[in-house]
């Protein structure tokens, strides 16, 4: 597994292609192009600026020798008909043709939920919905050669215990109705931490499914993406995860989606910090 940072993770300090070389300098094997935290911060979205910026990603990634291991689409609940919510359903194309302009394979986005019962009728409702909309992708992703990889989510509150995606069952039932080659599936750690899984038998029960991963931590009360270890007996149980990876022939990339571990570092010392989290991971990895 190529250890991977998404480029999230300074997006308020510098641009991404200066990111770029001091993620290779740390160590880092691979890249993760989060197009939407990103392009909520470009001034100019005509079409040749975002060519350009896209452009300097390539050319940074390229002179790094740093692959592109996966993305994140945008954020939104299919379910929603609000005009915000369609206006980021309808930037799924764009965002898929990005990826493909930079060579990403994979990107990831969250599955729909709607509040219900949970009944048979219910659930297979909310299953159908997310067969319509990511089936509606495909010729895109086609197009673009970028495959979808539908991430597990979590249930938002006490009150809401459940939502689609937040347990193995649902994502292996989606893939078997997509059934499609350029359809996987991503495993959020901290989100199975909310839940309270056994990740090591959720992941592997994901199998040849599992494109993509984000490596984050937290204690199970929030969704706080944090770096592996952070939380210690409280957080993510480690060992179940890599084990989990194995037993799923997972051979995608160990992909940090942990910015908050970052947010309050200083300047000066972001480049430690960014070796720091490389080898928690090559000690996860049993690569120390």
């Amino acid at each position: 597994m190529n250890i991977s940072m998404s480029l999230n993770v300074a997006n308020d300090r510098m641009p991404a292609a200066d990111l770029i070389p001091r993620l290779a300098a740390a160590g880092f094997e691979a890249l993760d192009f989060n197009f939407s935290d990103q392009w909520n911060r470009l001034p100019d979205r005509s079409a040749r600026a975002v060519g350009a910026w896209l452009d300097a990603l390539a050319q940074a990634a390229q002179a790094a020798n740093l692959p592109w291991a996966q993305a994140h689409g945008p954020f939104f609940n299919l379910f929603d008909r609000t005009p915000q919510g369609q206006a980021q359903q309808d930037f799924c194309p764009a965002a898929i043709a990005a990826c493909g302009r930079l060579g990403v394979p994979w990107m990831v986005l969250h599955p729909g939920s709607l509040d219900g019962p949970w009944d048979r009728a219910h659930r297979q409702a909310v299953l159908q919905g997310n067969v319509h909309f990511f089936r509606s992708l495909l010729p895109h992703c086609e197009r673009a050669g970028v495959g979808l990889a539908v991430e597990n989510i979590h249930a938002t509150t006490p009150d809401c215990p459940r939502r689609f995606g937040s347990v193995p069952e649902d994502l292996l039932d989606l893939m078997d109705e997509l059934a499609h080659p350029l359809v996987g599936l991503c495993w959020d750690t901290g989100h199975a931490r909310i839940m309270k899984l056994d990740q090591r038998r959720a992941v592997a029960s994901l199998g040849s499914h599992l494109k993509a991963l984000h490596v984050q931590d937290n204690d199970g009360n929030g969704d706080d993406h944090l770096l592996p270890l952070a939380c210690g007996k409280a957080g993510v149980n480690w060992a179940d995860v890599v084990t989990g990876l194995r037993e799923a022939g997972y051979g995608g990339a160990f992909a940090y989606e942990a910015h908050n571990a970052f947010h309050a570092v200083p300047d000066e010392l972001l480049d430690d910090a960014l070796r720091h989290s490389v080898r928690i991971a090559h000690t996860l990895l049993g690569r120390a």
